[in-house]
């Protein structure tokens, strides 16, 4: 059941630059400036979410993370890493017309075959959804809140 997780002021917040191909967004990660999409718009403000409320360092943050599993390539939107660069967080995001269903988490869990982290989290910009995953007992659990003690 997802939770409510507005990044609309974050949005209004995001560094923007037009240049030869139109307007641009800051990728805070990766300090380039990125064609402007939906789906964009909702990573990078959670990003500034994550940097601002929650006090994550960007410098644990990485985006457009490359995985190859099953000879696919694919691309995970936003990994979280703890304090010794451990991976601690796929999170997949989605434009904000985009619900949050049982094939976004099948996503992200796939990634998580090659990743290992202990939390997921899907987000749309409106809404998220957050999981603990416990390998030893193979549990899996929604959450209700981002689990910031894990990040400090």
């Amino acid at each position: 059941m997802p939770i409510s997780f507005d990044l609309f002021s974050y949005a209004n917040r995001l560094e923007i630059k037009q240049n030869k191909s139109g307007p641009c967004l800051l990728d805070l990660t990766r300090k380039v400036y990125l064609k402007i999409t939906p789906e964009e718009i909702v990573r990078q403000s959670l990003i500034l979410r994550f940097k601002e409320e929650y006090r994550i360092p960007v410098s644990r943050m990485r985006t457009e993370y490359e995985i190859v599993q099953n000879n696919l390539k694919k691309r995970i939107d936003l990994l979280l890493y703890d304090k010794e660069g451990r991976p601690l967080m796929i999170v997949e995001t989605k434009a904000p017309e985009v619900r949050l269903t049982q094939k976004t988490i099948d996503q992200v869990a796939f990634y998580n075959n090659v990743i290992f982290a202990p939390w997921l989290m899907i987000a749309n910009g409106i809404d998220a959804m957050i999981a603990a995953i416990d390998f030893q007992s193979k549990d899996t659990r929604e959450v209700y809140d981002f689990p910031l003690n894990d990040f400090i």
